[in-house]
């Protein structure tokens, strides 16, 4: 698969836009080239009334978007920037994402200057009465020589989660304590004002350690969130406090903080 995007990515055209489909549309926007020699681009969901698709932590009921860059050229680091998105069901559970149309920004920053060449396979979920697995792939040459989508870009890089020293962060703490096979975690957070009906998610940056849903209480402007953490690795579970990252999604605001320390 990959060898063949390689050969696609240098002997056809930009391909920008995936095939029209039952849930809609998904286009990559070029973007504009920064002062630091990177790229930013992004991603534009532009789904039909009542499709949804899903943020990096899903939830129980949805699939994370996953983007594969084998194939691509010139490139040294890849970013993603996660606008604040949306809580709603999924088929009666709990999912986080984002409704009918969002940009996802994207910033590539080349090993060299000259040229990237892009071969992107998107595979990600749609939900809207059904959910399904759904796929796209992109092939692009990005020169800095024209802007595109420059303004809606540059909306959603506006649009993320407050960080915790500009919300009002006081303190935070982390508990973990055994529990059963597995383990508990509870997230203590003080601010300078509270949450209207807030759903928090935590999560850490390894595919070897699970961390369910969130039970959120709220006194006054202290939150604390409780889950549970599975570990599906090898030895015994190694956690970095500074890989925590605790993020609040309330109706009045949203906050993401990294780290927890004890």
């Amino acid at each position: 698969m990959f060898r063949i995007l390689i050969l696609l990515a240098a002997i056809l055209p930009t391909t920008l836009v995936a095939q029209d489909t039952d849930y809609g549309t998904v286009r990559l926007l070029k973007g504009w080239q920064l002062d630091d020699g990177s790229f930013q681009m992004a991603l534009e969901f532009d789904l039909k009334p009542g499709w949804k698709t899903y943020w990096r932590a899903p939830g129980v009921g949805g699939l994370p978007p996953v983007l594969e860059w084998e194939g691509s050229r010139n490139i040294d680091d890849i970013s993603i920037t996660w606008p604040t998105p949306e809580i709603f069901e999924t088929a009666g559970l709990q999912s986080v994402g984002y409704i009918e149309r969002s940009i996802l920004p994207i910033r590539v920053t080349p090993q060299t200057s000259g040229p990237v060449r892009i071969a992107l396979n998107l595979r990600f979920g749609v939900c809207s009465d059904i959910c399904i697995p759904a796929d796209a792939v992109f092939l692009a040459r990005l020169t800095g020589s024209e802007e595109q989508g420059k303004a809606e870009i540059q909306a959603a890089l506006r649009a993320v989660p407050e960080t915790g020293k500009s919300a009002g962060l006081r303190d935070i703490s982390c508990r973990i304590e055994p529990d059963g096979n597995d383990f508990e975690i509870t997230a203590q957070l003080r601010f300078d004002t509270g949450f209207r009906n807030p759903v928090t998610v935590i999560e850490y940056d390894s595919m070897d350690i699970w961390i369910t849903e969130t039970n959120t209480e709220v006194a006054g402007r202290a939150l604390t969130a409780t889950a549970g953490i599975s570990w599906y690795g090898a030895g015994p579970m190694l956690l970095n406090r500074d890989n925590i990252r605790v993020t609040i999604l309330g109706e009045n605001r949203a906050v993401e903080v990294f780290g927890c320390p004890g």
